[in-house]
């Protein structure tokens, strides 16, 4: 089978499902093998998401911000081995701290994403960078810069205000004049949730359907998760990052080349499905992103959601796999069967080894479960009974591949339940008795 051929069979199988939420670009060799929108960019309107959909893609925008430091450091702006106390004068260690320590996260600046009462209060009020980067200043560092990998947002908010002073122009204005424009990139920019951006996809979370995510002010989050953009813009990106016409070629290799472990510059080098891959995930309010560059193996695959639970980073291993000839299994349809005995399946059930706790309840005559997952947040999909037997009942969930599995004893007893999470991750459960 041809591997378009086989990455169409898994695009429909999921599809088919419900299961793919975005816009999703495969290319080989420069060619795009796929390049189609899937699910909806906004369910109030009924818009589609198509190839042109922009969406906010959270992390990947450090690799902007990293880009934007090295085009400075090339034109004798700033050197990436200053100390941030040089731009950002009575920063709190701030002689101890290097620039190319914020881009490689081994600042020691503790992440003010963390916080706790960020995701709760903080990611919905306004703030200017000052007043974010007072927010954390005079936290207590949590390591000796350049000693350890400690992923920071804050050390990319440095970054943001010393882009601004170096360059005496706003992050928006300095990305869209250095970097995208003169690429042909004209649908990529940094979102600060007061202009209106055409076709800019709207984000949402999951709760029995499509809701609406948490809200995030877009005021701060600027060069560490701020920027929008669309697969076919990323493609230009990724096409750039090869053949360097913005920035020279050694520095390129620079920005490539990982710290401490496997982080770069705004960028992740590990291994992806047994090949080098240089890659970065991203999430924001609704949003979530994944970019795989097998640079050697000349393969790129962006996948853009604007639904929080699609699982992009698996799904685009997947899509890796089949790429590179490797054996990856496809959801059965959901196709409703009838299955009566609801009553006896409801409760709670704890994850075995873990202390997830999965509630399986009735509504309206449909069974739902309700999980946990990234973050502790809990979503609750509805259960498709698709298969019954005497030795075992098969649940697919709506919106993301995952199953629940009752096996039967010969009497007829629930013996074991299993459930495959969207990882396809098994887990055996144990029901609380109440």
């Amino acid at each position: 089978m041809m591997l378009e051929e086989r990455l169409n069979n898994w695009v429909d199988s999921y599809n088919r499902n419900g299961y793919l939420n975005g816009t999703l670009l495969i290319a080989s060799n420069g060619n795009i093998l796929l390049n189609k929108g899937f699910g909806m960019a906004n369910w109030e309107h009924s818009v589609s998401n198509v190839p042109t959909t922009k969406f906010r893609i959270g992390s990947l925008t450090k690799a902007f911000t990293a880009m934007a430091i090295f085009q400075l450091h090339e034109k004798k702006k700033l050197n990436i081995n200053d100390a941030v106390e040089k731009y950002l004068p009575g920063y709190p260690n701030g002689h101890q701290i290097t620039i190319y320590h914020c881009l490689t996260n081994s600042s020691g600046i503790p992440n003010y994403t963390n916080s706790p009462d960020f995701w709760t209060q903080k990611m919905r009020l306004s703030s200017t960078l000052d007043q974010l980067i007072d927010s954390f200043k005079d936290q207590e560092l949590e390591f000796e810069p350049g000693s350890k990998f400690g992923y920071s947002n804050s050390g990319y908010a440095l970054l943001t205000v010393i882009i601004e002073k170096v360059s005496d122009m706003s992050y928006a204005d300095y990305i869209q004049q250095h970097i995208c424009h003169p690429l042909g990139m004209y649908h990529t920019g940094c979102d600060d949730g007061l202009k209106i951006v055409p076709g800019l996809a709207s984000g949402y979370s999951f709760w029995e359907e499509p809701i609406h995510s948490a809200y995030a002010d877009m005021s701060f989050p600027l060069g560490s998760y701020g920027l929008y953009s669309t697969t076919e813009d990323l493609f230009i990106w990724d096409k750039e990052l090869k053949s360097s016409t913005i920035i020279n070629k050694e520095l390129i290799e620079k920005m490539f080349t990982p710290n401490l472990g496997s982080y770069a510059c705004g960028w992740v080098v590990s291994e992806v499905v047994g090949k080098k891959c240089v890659h970065h995930f991203g999430d924001i309010s609704g949003f979530s992103s994944d970019f795989l560059r097998f640079v050697d193996n000349h393969v790129t695959i962006i996948f853009l959601s604007n639904m929080n639970v699609t699982p992009v980073m698996h799904l685009s291993r997947e899509i890796a796999k089949i790429v590179f000839d490797k054996n990856v299994s496809l959801p059965a349809p959901t196709v409703p069967i009838s299955f009566t005995k609801k009553e006896s399946i409801v409760g709670k059930y704890v994850i075995e080894k873990e202390d997830k706790v999965l509630t399986l309840s009735i509504k309206n005559e449909e069974l739902y479960l309700t999980v946990p997952k990234m973050y502790g947040a809990v979503y609750k999909f509805k259960l498709v009974p698709v298969s019954h037997d005497s030795c075992k009942t098969v649940f697919l969930t709506e919106m993301i591949y995952e199953q629940l599995i009752f096996y039967y004893s010969l009497s007829g007893q629930i013996e074991n339940v299993q459930y495959v999470d969207c990882f396809e991750k098994k887990h055996m459960l144990h029901k609380l008795e109440v």
